[in-house]
């Protein structure tokens, strides 16, 4: 391997480490210490509500481990000490009853709901099982809250307080209503369509303005999900909790919460999104809600991985006639099928950012959606992609070889200069580059097609990890190409290693080393730059024994592909002797210089004369 692909392979390497470090969990946040799962998040606005909000919560009895706070109902009503004809007396029916549970669902997914609040309180994903084989939870009955808050009567109204009545069902919808007065109801509306992801939710308010305050003009909506554990390696699934969202006619942006975090979003908000690694709960306004505040934290427990909290503003100006209406989106981050929503909720699969998201986005998920429409197991599907991928590349990678026989076939001549002007670096560098120019050689021949190659390395090592269709796909010893493959789960945890062994990963060093000694072994480097070449695949070995196995598989092809390249390429298209022929003929060749070439040259000059013009200093006055 010559100095050049060194030196890509060392910034790589180096990049590479950067990236694995930034994107590691931070040490828990003390102030967090000693908490458990079901301590609330205080929303951002100040306001005390929360997964313990400070009034009251009626009882949980349908024996699902309810969210913190609940207190027997009657209990809570002794809070209300109003008359039962006054206004917000109208409502006090409703603070009393047991849960009832609705399910509506499509062949993708089942949502369960409930009477208690009118919200969704279990969403499953049909298509898809947790690493355990049990059915996927987006968020589990008592881990999710859903509320509307009014004004009534002086006082503050909670729908998550009160019970609402099933006022039409189907298999695919549920109308949930409370109804105070013969008339006047508020009613919240859920429809799935025949397939897909999304839940249609409407918000209906009718004949309400004697009810409620004039106040209420713009009404509150809060949501908060604790999200279960659901994949094989809980501290990597701790390390991808977002909170994403969206202004109208804006770009989304998102908030990390690999600690306790908090924003508020002033202007007109389209969406907000809860994403985990592989799946995500997403609330879309049809227009807009106002403005929102959103927080979020991880959870330290053995089940859950982070709580999200949103806060929303939704313009309800006319409580006699008002109709607002939202949708869910409660699925996988699949690139394709977010995108085609049209939202920009695509933007939350973490493909990289600048040119190694374009890559990903334009050519490899387009090619790899090509190779699984045919049906093939996703490992020869990785297979086929490092294959079409180094042919794309070989143009750059046989310059690259070219380059690297070149200065192989100077190298001797190279040495001359070393040792004649080893006391004089500026004039060695003078000459190294004069024989450059008289062989019509580019030093950088070999780096800079390895550094082109770069963005789709880059891209792959973001691509692999975050492509749900990995998730449990099996190939040969791996069970799912979206984790880490295990030969052995160790007693105890090695120190930036893990507790485990991954084959893939011992595969692809072991390559990465066979194809440094070959290289050695034909450009001849020694010293540093030889050592370099060894202990560059052991730094990768910790960082990868944890990623996606589909991507160590990736780059073990490609350094067995890539080693095979070389020595077909050097076997059967290179001849050093007719290149060392040429490169004597264009020492004959006058060198036509370039602009900048002979500028340089002349600072180069310029120096020497300074270095080995006498120096002048003052005289010694005294004998």
């Amino acid at each position: 391997m010559d100095r050049n692909s060194l030196i890509g392979l060392f910034l790589i390497g180096l990049i590479l480490m950067v990236y694995s470090y930034y994107s590691a969990p931070p040490p828990q946040d003390p102030a967090t210490n000693g908490k458990t799962a079901t301590e609330s998040i205080a929303p951002s606005n100040g306001s005390t509500s929360s997964m313990n909000p400070a009034v009251e919560q009626p009882t949980n009895t349908s024996g699902a481990s309810g969210l913190p706070g609940g207190g027997d109902a009657a209990a809570a009503d002794t809070s209300w000490t109003v008359d039962s004809t006054s206004t917000l007396g109208l409502f006090r029916p409703f603070r009393r009853g047991s849960p009832k549970e609705f399910v509506i669902e499509n062949p993708q997914i089942r949502v369960t709901l409930s009477s208690l609040g009118g919200s969704v309180s279990e969403v499953e994903l049909k298509e898809y099982t947790t690493y355990r084989k049990t059915p996927l939870l987006l968020f589990k009955k008592g881990d999710a809250r859903y509320n509307f808050t009014y004004s009534a009567g002086g006082q503050t109204l909670r729908t998550e307080q009160l019970y609402f009545t099933a006022f039409a069902q189907t298999d695919s919808s549920l109308a949930l209503r409370i109804e105070p007065k013969n008339g006047s109801y508020i009613e919240h509306r859920y429809l799935l369509p025949k397939s897909g992801y999304e839940l249609k939710h409407e918000v209906l308010r009718v004949n309400m303005s004697t009810l409620l305050e004039s106040n209420n003009r713009y009404t509150e909506l809060e949501w908060q999900v604790r999200a279960p554990s659901q994949e094989r390696d809980l501290e990597e699934e701790r390390k991808i909790p977002d909170i994403y969202y969206r202004y109208l006619n804006d770009e989304p942006d998102y908030l990390t919460i690999n600690k306790e975090e908090s924003e508020d979003l002033p202007n007109q908000v389209k969406w907000i999104s809860f994403r985990q690694k592989f799946f995500s709960s997403s609330l879309i306004a049809e227009g807009h809600f106002d403005n929102a505040k959103i927080s979020g934290r991880p959870l330290t427990d053995s089940s859950h991985t982070a709580e999200y909290y949103a806060s929303l503003t939704m313009p309800m100006e006319n409580p006699d006639d008002e109709r607002f209406s939202m949708r869910f989106y409660f699925g996988p981050n699949h690139f394709q099928k977010l995108k085609a929503l049209d939202l920009g909720l695509e933007k939350q699969v973490p493909l990289g950012w600048g040119i190694f998201g374009w890559v990903n986005r334009f050519i490899v998920i387009p090619v790899f959606n090509w190779l699984d429409s045919f049906s093939l197991s996703y490992g020869l599907i990785i297979l086929i992609l490092t294959l079409i991928i180094k042919v794309i590349l070989f143009p750059l990678t046989y310059q690259s070889y070219i380059s690297g026989a070149k200065m192989k076939v100077l190298k001797p001549e190279i040495d001359e200069l070393k040792s004649r002007f080893e006391s004089d670096p500026a004039r060695m560098q003078s000459e190294q580059m004069k024989l450059f120019q008289r062989a019509g050689v580019n030093p950088l021949g070999g780096c800079i097609p390895l550094l082109l190659q770069f963005p789709i390395l880059i891209a792959l090592f973001n691509f692999f990890p975050a492509s749900i269709e990995l998730r449990q796909q099996g190939f040969l010893w791996a069970d799912d190409l979206s984790s880490y493959d295990s030969i052995l789960d160790l007693p105890f945890r090695i120190p930036f290693y893990g507790a485990h062994v991954s084959l893939f990963t011992l595969l692809m060093t072991a390559s990465t080393l066979l194809y440094t000694h070959f290289n050695n072994q034909i450009s001849g480097v020694t010293g540093q730059m030889k050592t370099l070449g060894y202990i560059m695949p052991l730094m990768f070995l910790p960082v990868l024994n944890s990623y996606s196995s589909a991507l160590s598989y990736y780059y073990f092809l490609a350094n067995m592909i890539t080693f095979g390249q070389q020595w077909a390429v050097r076997r059967f298209v290179i001849d050093e002797d007719a290149i060392h022929r040429k490169i004597q003929e264009n020492k004959n060749k006058p060198v036509k210089k370039s602009r900048f070439q002979a500028k340089l040259e002349e600072m180069q000059r310029t120096a020497q004369q300074r270095q080995s013009a006498p120096r002048s200093g003052n005289k010694s006055k005294g004998k």
